[in-house]
């Protein structure tokens, strides 16, 4: 079965000392040139045939290099880069390249949580889902109320939900996360993605800490917009992308998973328009 990774990324040295990713530790195995040769060995092992790389730095510069990076690479299907919402007036010329297909801002970096519902930031959204562009949401449990007053006000924007939306995975003191989450979840066009799972705990938890989540994913999007995404390089903190994947396989396994072809394959082909090769 061929399967698709909805979420990792890319960057070189250059970007590095250049300071483009000032939220990634000051030392440790992220610091370190991952370009698609290092990337394609450990999606072979896993049959892994495709691909979103999603932005890591809050520029347009590092959007286009990884167009140029998804335009000479066979297993890169499509970008989820970065543009200014509040004046995307970068996005006819992005949107006009076939492999940019989605927007990221990093809400989870900055300073006002209810950024996502400024007036222009509204436009920037409409504007993305005119352009048939989908918005993809780094966010916090904080994040959530906001940003559910926005997309149901716009139905027609797909919507991918990153890394769960973070949860504490503490499910006494997830009550607020799973509220927003499930109502994130009743708008049609919104899709989340089982991804960046390790990384939001300490070293060494249990595959069963995470059940109820994944479980909670299932029931409320349904088994058919749920996506999985490796988040390499960054799951290297904690796990490398073999590890990640009989992971997710244990993970989705023990939460109930029906459809495994959609939850592998198909999802992330309709989310994103693509096809695997």
């Amino acid at each position: 079965m061929s399967r698709f990774d909805a979420h990792h990324h890319l960057w070189s040295l250059a970007g590095i000392e250049r300071g483009d990713y000032p939220w990634m530790p000051p030392d440790g195995p992220l610091r370190e040139e991952y370009l698609p040769d290092r990337l394609a060995p450990e999606l072979a092992a896993a049959e892994v045939t495709g691909t979103i790389v999603v932005q890591a730095a809050p520029s347009v510069a590092e959007t286009r290099y990884l167009l140029d990076l998804a335009a000479s690479t066979g297993f890169i299907l499509g970008v989820t880069g970065w543009l200014p919402l509040d004046q995307p007036d970068a996005l006819p010329e992005l949107a006009a390249d076939p492999y940019f297909l989605g927007v990221r801002p990093m809400l989870q970096d900055l300073p006002d949580d209810r950024w996502i519902g400024r007036p222009e930031v509204r436009d920037g959204l409409r504007a993305l889902a005119e352009a048939g562009v989908r918005f993809e949401a780094l966010t916090f449990t904080r994040h959530l109320p906001t940003l559910y007053a926005v997309l149901s006000e716009l139905p027609e924007l797909t919507v991918v939900l990153d890394h769960l939306s973070k949860p504490t995975y503490d499910w006494e003191a997830d009550a607020e996360w799973r509220s927003w989450l499930g109502r994130l979840a009743e708008l049609p066009n919104t899709w989340c993605k089982l991804s960046g799972l390790v990384t939001e705990v300490a070293a060494g938890a249990p595959v069963e800490r995470f059940v109820p989540y994944a479980a909670f994913a299932f029931e409320r999007f349904g088994e058919d917009r749920v996506l999985f995404g490796s988040d390499w390089p960054v799951c290297r903190l904690r796990a490398e992308y073999g590890e990640v994947v009989r992971f997710t396989e244990e993970l989705v396994s023990a939460a109930g998973l029906g459809d495994a072809d959609g939850f592998w394959r198909a999802n992330g082909e309709r989310c994103y328009g693509v096809r695997l090769p």
